[in-house]
């Protein structure tokens, strides 16, 4: 048995060492940003979470990082080099998401346990996508449903830990393993009357270490209340500020055009077990397929309703409930089953198998694409010069190849914004190339309160270097280029950078 689950567990490492390093990109450009950072704290001690290189940014101001426990976990690929280990990580990332829902699936004896993890990681090629990104929200997917599933039988110690987990890793979901016991708990006292405390207080002394056990957490706690709840608020509001496309809801035409499959299978389980339910007599297997329900369908409207970066939970809470309705409840009647579901893997490989290459050939980031901006900037100027990067998400990369210069910022724009609200309307403007000689520093303007662009670059900024690209900023572009107080320094194909004379 234990030779079997190693083969097992070696053949989704295979399949994960095949899409991470059967192609030269990688599908999240913040993956760079991460591993760098975990080579940081290997130079420089695992208490030194300052972080100057994000110049105007509440990062920068609270010194901490709400990524930490990620950092750490990262911290031994370091040493296979900056390309292999981040390519290395991300396999042992993949790995341990669909080790986790195979012990899942062997641990509550579901039907065919090998076959559940894979039907997870093609689900839906967004879903595949997400799954190849060097991110924590990666540790949170493996975790969540493993703590689901010790919260529906098990000793609170493994709930513990796996609370601990998710919040060290990723302060930003220090909410989920509450979110998940909730519900667990909840369903719990429908069906038993009963509410196990010990694990409820495991829950919360988990969290609470999660997010003690790193240095200086009151700075990560501001940070933690800037990018979940102050991005809420403003996101409600209707504020135009820049963020990232997993901060939008999912549209119907992505829904429908991705992630059908998935939602089909989704509907047919719960046509399922709403006709076959009263069949259920084990209290644990009941208390599992409702949770998973509950949890599934929650973060499927958080998906379509908030924001698109929880359809990671919907697939992994909905395919568990799908293979414990086909293990409970299906399985007994349809001796055609195994052929059915063999089939329907086959479909998902093709189907999220192919739109995912075209999605590493389209929308990933070669690690080159920054890497000559940022060699030429770490050759040629001083060491804490400011570089204006004209898009927030190019920071990853260039602090990825240099850390000799800081930047305006990265990572998500509402650090800048939480940072200086006038600050960032003036890079607003820029960044999305609707200005050149003149910006500023309100969300709507008047002609007496725009300012030279020169003049914020240098005073406000105190700028000395901008990148940008060509592409993204044709308009700045040329209004650089043909300006004398700037000076084309190096250019390729997409990136060109300017000296601020």
């Amino acid at each position: 048995m234990r030779n079997k689950t190693f083969l097992i567990v070696a053949i989704f490492f295979v399949i994960a060492v095949f899409w991470h390093f059967g192609f030269s990109q990688v599908m999240e450009a913040d993956s760079f940003y991460y591993i760098r950072q975990a080579s940081l704290l290997r130079q420089n001690g695992l208490l030194d979470t300052s972080f100057p290189w994000a110049y105007h940014s509440v990062i920068k101001e609270n010194s901490s990082s709400l990524w930490y426990g990620f950092s750490v976990i990262l911290l031994p690929f370091t040493y296979l080099g900056d390309i292999i280990g981040l390519k290395v990580a991300g396999a042992a990332l993949t790995t341990a998401v669909m080790a986790a829902i195979f012990f899942i699936a062997k641990r509550h004896g579901f039907f065919s346990p090998w076959l559940w993890p894979l039907i997870t990681f093609f689900s839906a090629p967004n879903v595949t996508a997400q799954l190849l990104m060097i991110r924590p929200q990666t540790i949170s997917v493996a975790l969540a449903p493993l703590l689901a599933s010790f919260l529906v039988k098990g000793s609170p110690w493994p709930v513990a830990f796996l609370s601990f987990g998710i919040a060290w890793a990723h302060l930003n979901f220090a909410w989920l393993p509450i979110a998940i016991a909730g519900t667990v708990m909840g369903v719990r006292w429908i069906l038993e009357k009963r509410i196990d405390w010990k694990k409820m207080a495991a829950v919360a002394v988990g969290i609470l270490a999660g997010w003690l056990v790193r240095p200086n957490f009151f700075g990560a706690a501001k940070l933690f209340y800037v990018q979940v709840f102050q991005q809420i608020f403003e996101k409600q509001s209707g504020l135009p500020l820049l963020f990232g496309r997993e901060n939008y809801p999912l549209s119907a035409q992505i829904l429908f055009t991705n992630f059908l499959p998935l939602l089909i299978i989704f509907i047919v389980a719960i046509i399922f077990f709403v006709n076959k339910a009263k069949a259920l007599k084990n209290p644990e297997e009941k208390n599992l397929l409702w949770s998973t329900l509950i949890l599934a369908s929650i973060f499927f409207l958080l998906s379509i309703f908030v924001a698109r970066r929880t359809y990671n939970f919907w697939s992994v809470f909905g395919i568990i409930f799908a293979g414990g309705v086909v293990t409970y409840l299906v399985r007994q009647k349809f001796s055609w089953l195994r052929r059915a579901l063999a089939v329907l893997l086959v479909f998902l490989i093709i189907f999220s198998g192919w739109k995912t290459v075209n999605g590493f050939n389209a929308a990933g980031t070669s690690p080159e694409r920054m890497r000559a901006a940022a060699a030429w900037l770490a050759e040629n100027s001083n060491a804490g010069d400011i570089v204006f990067n004209l898009h927030w998400a190019d920071f990853s990369e260039l602090f990825f190849w240099n850390q000799k210069n800081y930047y305006i910022n990265g990572l998500d724009p509402i650090f800048l914004y939480s940072y200086n609200q006038s600050l960032y309307w003036k890079f607003h403007y820029l960044s999305i190339d609707q200005v050149t000689k003149k910006t500023c520093g309100a969300i709507e303007c008047t002609r007496s309160m725009l300012e030279d662009t020169y003049g914020v670059l240098k005073r406000d900024f105190g700028a000395k270097y901008i990148v940008l690209s060509k592409d993204e900023n044709p308009t700045v572009n040329f209004y650089l280029e043909n300006d004398r107080n700037y000076e084309k320094k190096i250019q390729d194909k997409e990136v060109v950078v300017y000296l601020i004379k």
